[in-house]
């Protein structure tokens, strides 16, 4: 992986860390996702773009939908994504 594509990984991993800590909320961490993810074509296989992306949509219609508060299987299917993110950040690195 190149320094760039690694810096901006960093950075949706920290993302991810915030949301997880509570200190930054769902549709800001989707936001975030989908900027990162933007940033990153130029310097990652197309392949794995799309698969980041598609999980960025996903938690993209979660986020919208979290007005007043997520459903039990809305959070299932909202860690489900958010493991898989992290995933494939980390296949990524290896």
């Amino acid at each position: 992986m190149d320094m760039c594509a690694r810096f901006i990984t960093d950075g949706i991993r920290d993302a991810l860390t915030h949301y997880h800590r509570d200190d930054l909320p769902l549709h800001r961490l989707s936001w975030e996702l989908h900027t990162r993810i933007d940033t990153l074509v130029p310097h990652a296989p197309s392949v794995w773009v799309d698969q980041l992306r598609d999980l960025q949509r996903r938690i993209a219609a979660l986020a919208t939908a979290e007005t007043p508060a997520l459903t039990e299987s809305e959070h299932h299917t909202l860690d489900e994504s958010l493991t898989l993110l992290a995933d494939v950040l980390n296949l990524a690195n290896n």
